[in-house]
Order: structure tokens, then C-alpha cells, then sequence
């Protein structure tokens, strides 16, 4: 009977707990929706890589970075792929301090290939462009 009692009251404590458990947690969770409602949501950080273009004997490919905090330094590279070897760099342009916007690289063509533009943050993000053939 002792034992029965006993196991009584420890199944009522656990609902009980539970239940305050349940109670708290929608509590909290009505507390964090009403406070986001109220917060401005700020935009992603992102870098951009626009594909190459060409003019003449020229290629450039241009790089951004938009709605971003901070400074860092940026680079961008006009690459042209190489199978089974590094891809070889033939435009860069590198900005210390560079809050946003657009960078620019330009270079003089290697031979007809596929290239495409890569931009590097010193914050360690990186994005490349779709590549197409050019030159």
C-alpha cells in the first residue's frame, strides 16, 4: 500500500513539473515572437561575382560586397580554369578598408578558355562567378 502511495505521488510531482515546464516554455516562446516582431530584421552580408566580360584583347570581371558591417580587404580575380593545373589569375584588384560596393578587376586575355571572376573577402568568405568562355 506504502508502495503504491509513493508511486502516487511521484507520477503527480512529474505531471506537475511538466506541466509548469510546458507553461514556461509558451510563455517564453510568446515573449521571443512578440520581441522579433518588434526588432528590424538587417539584411545578409553578401558578396558578389559578376561574370566576365570582354573587350578587344581585355577581360575584366567585376566584384561587390552589399549590406555589410565593418571594413575588410577585398580581392578580386579574373581566373582562367586550367585542367589538372592551378587556375591561372590573369586580372586582380585588391581594396584595404573596403566597406561595399563594386570592384573591378581587368586584365589582357590568355588565349580562348573558360574564365570566370572570384572575389575573396579577408573576413575568409569567397563567391565565383558562372563560368563561360571567352577570349
Amino acid at each position: 500500500m506504502k508502495d503504491r502511495n509513493r508511486l502516487a505521488r511521484i507520477v503527480t510531482a512529474g505531471m506537475l513539473t511538466a506541466g509548469v515546464v510546458l507553461v514556461g516554455a509558451s510563455a517564453a516562446g510568446t515573449a521571443w515572437a512578440q520581441s522579433e516582431t518588434m526588432i528590424p530584421r538587417v539584411s545578409a552580408c553578401g558578396l558578389g561575382a559578376g561574370t566576365p566580360t570582354t573587350s578587344g584583347n581585355s577581360i575584366s570581371g567585376i566584384g561587390s560586397r552589399t549590406d555589410c558591417g565593418g571594413t575588410v580587404t577585398l580581392t578580386v580575380q579574373v581566373r582562367k580554369h586550367r585542367v589538372a593545373w592551378p587556375d591561372k589569375v590573369v586580372a586582380e584588384a585588391r581594396r584595404t578598408h573596403f566597406a561595399g560596393g563594386d570592384l573591378r578587376a581587368s586584365g589582357k586575355c590568355d588565349g580562348n578558355g573558360t574564365y570566370f571572376t572570384e572575389t575573396r573577402s579577408s573576413s575568409g568568405n569567397k563567391i565565383s562567378s558562372g563560368r563561360v568562355n571567352r577570349c
